[in-house]
């Protein structure tokens, strides 16, 4: 019987062990695959390299968007309003995106990640916002005080409007102009900087 019992607390001690040893595994794995264990995570690796492209404003993400063409001058917002909430609007619409000057932008928008109403990269945008800011240009009526407003911050805009042609993206930030004034009271001078960062026509600026 003695002998038995301590048989028995033998095998309990292994298994112990054995338990302890693979949740240290399971462990240093997760750890690993984070790159938090002290070394860089393996080059290459798919979760990485899909992190990576995620994120706004990286190299990755900038060679993601300009190989797209989602983004076209021909799109009109009555187009639009006809596509899935979760359609994304990505790419340039006119001449080829310049890394640091997209870089750029999107360090800009991001004094701004509170207010959701304003798209975090000029480069891909949702459809359910872009139909979002085009309702506001549809039902936002500015008084002649906060029109003078808008006005003078196009005036003040590199492309002198909302966009450089009449397409959703110049309905869309018009509508996102138009809220920004009437409900969180926007001067033509942050208005007009912030019309410039949004710009999705590529190129440097």
């Amino acid at each position: 019987m003695t002998r038995r019992l301590a048989a028995l607390r033998g095998e309990r001690r292994v298994l112990v062990m054995v338990t302890g040893l693979a949740a240290a595994a399971v462990a240093a794995s997760a750890v690993a695959a984070s790159g938090l264990g002290g070394g860089p995570a393996r080059a290459g690796a798919p979760h990485a390299s899909a992190a990576a492209a995620a994120v706004p404003g990286t190299l990755a993400r900038f060679t993601v968007l300009a190989g797209q063409h989602f983004n076209q001058c021909s799109l009109q917002p009555a187009e639009l309003m006809s596509y899935p909430p979760g359609q994304r609007l990505q790419g340039s619409c006119c001449t080829a995106m310049d890394p640091a000057r997209y870089r750029d932008q999107v360090a800009w928008l991001r004094r701004y990640a509170a207010i959701r109403q304003i798209p975090a990269d000029p480069y891909d945008i949702t459809a359910g916002l872009a139909r979002q800011l085009i309702g506001y240009q549809a039902t936002i009526r500015l008084s002649p005080a906060q029109q003078e407003t808008y006005q003078a911050a196009m005036r003040q805009a590199p492309e002198k409007g909302p966009c450089c042609c009449h397409c959703w993206r110049w309905t869309a930030f018009q509508g996102l102009s138009s809220y920004l004034i009437a409900y969180r009271h926007w001067q033509a001078p942050p208005l007009a900087a912030l019309i410039g960062n949004l710009d999705g026509c590529g190129g440097a600026g």
